[in-house]
This record gives structure tokens, sequence and C-alpha cells, in this order.
């Protein structure tokens, strides 16, 4: 039976966060064969999985033509299911229903035209993380509970870790994360200097700098408060490099971002930091790794469980520096 799995979105956590679909669909059937349909950017992080048979890269959005050139081949191949995780995708719902697959499975939640393109509609419930919506989709399918697999980060070529932290013994160093990539706004390079110089002092870790080159302003500002040497690799590492630097780390501090799930895949243990009332943390917390959230203690004044609507700036100067580095000692206590 051919599975076609579809994720095709341009973040990297989206695309971390449904591997565990992957390992569930061959755990319980190792007959299936699995087709995973990832975005371009993001589809070499399981091209060494071996619960993925085929994987294709497929845009975020296709355009009319490419549409008609999946769905045909498709319909060539003629798989069993379509699996189409990412809820209100019309397109791909469109695609699936061109190539005639039998079972089409996927999640409505503001485009009920999306009802006549799918045969299996699934609901999603509050509480549920990000990966549990996933597997609710997969589930469908197989007609049971799929067991809770970590997420897993499995690039053909592994990278090396940068010179930077090849001298730190392994555990002796934290990262601090300063972007987001995301949704979520920044937060303060004053407060991320004041948790550096509290893990150099009083937990002896050498803070690592990390983030994308449209961060290295920030991060020179971040370093002017830092009293002891830091390791600056802000705009200097790929994301196979940053994974290597991950999995060697004590311990991740970051905004809610793709990094966050990328230490999660490796096994690296977590502190995030959650902003905005419409991305809540427990849906998208590091999945199966020791973990502390952190929220603000005032939130902007138009943002909504639906919506930010501000300019994101209460509910960043409302998580002080004491917050994160207590959720720290709090995680270390637990690792």
């Amino acid at each position: 039976m051919r599975v076609v799995v579809i994720r095709t979105d341009d973040k990297l956590g989206e695309t971390l966060l449904a591997t565990p679909v992957f390992r569930a669909l061959k755990e319980t059937n190792k007959e299936l064969f699995v087709e995973a349909w990832l975005n371009p950017r993001w589809a070499y992080v399981v091209e060494a999985s071996c619960w993925v048979d085929s994987l294709r890269k497929v845009p975020y959005r296709p355009r009319t033509l490419e549409c008609v050139k999946l769905a045909r081949r498709l319909r060539r191949d003629r798989p069993d299911v379509a699996l189409i995780l990412r809820p209100d995708a019309r397109r791909h719902a469109w695609i699936a229903k061109i190539a005639r697959i039998p079972c089409r499975v996927g999640a409505v939640q503001q485009r009920r035209s999306l009802h006549k393109l799918l045969t299996h509609v699934v609901s999603f419930r509050p509480e549920w993380h990000q990966v549990e919506r996933n597997l609710a989709i997969a589930e469908c399918f197989v007609g049971h509970s799929l067991p809770r697999f970590p997420l897993h980060f499995a690039p053909s070529v592994l990278a090396t870790p940068p010179s930077g932290v090849r001298s730190l013994p392994e555990g002796g160093y934290a990262v601090l994360h300063l972007g987001t990539g995301g949704v979520q706004p920044r937060w303060l390079p004053s407060r991320f200097a004041e948790v550096a110089n509290w893990l150099a002092q009083a937990q002896r870790l050498t803070p690592v700098l990390t983030g994308a080159p449209s961060e290295v302003d920030f991060a020179e500002t971040c370093l002017q408060g830092i009293k002891k040497g830091a390791v600056n690799l802000v705009g200097k590492v790929t994301i196979a490099e940053l994974a290597e630097v991950l999995k060697r780390a004590k311990l991740l501090i970051s905004v809610d971002t793709g990094v966050v799930h990328l230490a999660a895949a490796v096994g690296t243990p977590c502190v995030s930091l959650h902003f905005r009332l419409d991305y809540p943390p427990h849906q998208w917390y590091a999945w199966q790794v020791p973990n502390e959230v952190v929220v603000p203690s005032e939130y902007c004044r138009r943002c909504t469980p639906a919506r930010c609507g501000d300019s994101a700036s209460a509910c960043v100067s409302s998580v002080q520096a004491e917050a994160v580095i207590e959720a720290t000692e709090r995680l270390l206590a637990r690792i």
C-alpha cells in the first residue's frame, strides 16, 4: 500500500514536527510504502531517514501547471492514501482529488469547501500538540492510535561542528538562539546578555550565540552586555552545522522557533519563550525532550488567541531575565 504524506510548509519547525508520522506509519506496518512531500528548502532533513521510502520536493503553494503535473504523476503511481497534514491545504487536496486517490485525509478549520475534496476530515482538539495533530490525520487512516515517537533529523550528509565549539567540552556550553525565523517577535538583547552572564558565572557554561545573518547586529548589541567570553556563531553556521552544535550542548534557550524543534530532534533540552497568545506553548513546546516554557506576565492590548494585533511590545518587555533564569534552573535540576 502506497501512502503519500504531504507537509510542504516553508518553515523548518513544521517539517520536523511531521517526522514522527513517518516512523509511526512504518513501525505500525512495515509493508507500507511511504512517500513524503516536503518543501524543497527543508526536504534534506529526512533524506537519510529509514522511515521514508521516497521523497519528493513540492512547493508550499504550487502553481496551476505544477498542480496538474503532480496530479498526473500521482495518477500514474496510483497511491492508496494521501495524508495532508497541513489544515486547509486546498491545493494539495485538489491535487489528490484530481489524481483519484481513493483515501484523502486532512483537516478543515476555515475552508469548508475542502469537505468536497477530502474523503475523511479530522477535527483537532485545542489542547493537542502539533505532533499530535499530525498523528491524528494518520490515525484516521490506520484506524487506531499510533505511537508517539520523537522528532528526527536525518540529513544524508552530517556536518562538522564549527571550530568555535570544537574546543569546548561536550555539555560544557549552552546555546542562546537570538533569532526567531517565524512569527514570534525577538526578545531583548540586554536580557539575553543577563542570561548569558548567569550561565557563565553560576553554571560555568560557555554561552554560544546563534542566529541568522539578519541577527548579526542584534548579536553585537548582545555581546556588549556579556562580561565573559562568549562564542558568537550568529550568521556563521548552516542548519546542519547548527544541529551538531545543539547536539553537543547542555541546553538551548530560544524564542519559540524552528531551532527549538531542531534541538528536540537531536535530543537537546530546551527553554523556550512563547510571546503570542495565538501560538500557545502547549501546541509548540519542544517535543519529547526535557523542556521548560516561559510566557509573558502581560500581553499586548489587542493580542487574542486568534491573532496578534499589536506590535508585540508589552509581551516581550514583560519577560524578565529572572524568569528565564528560573526556568533554566528548573530544567538543569531535572537533567
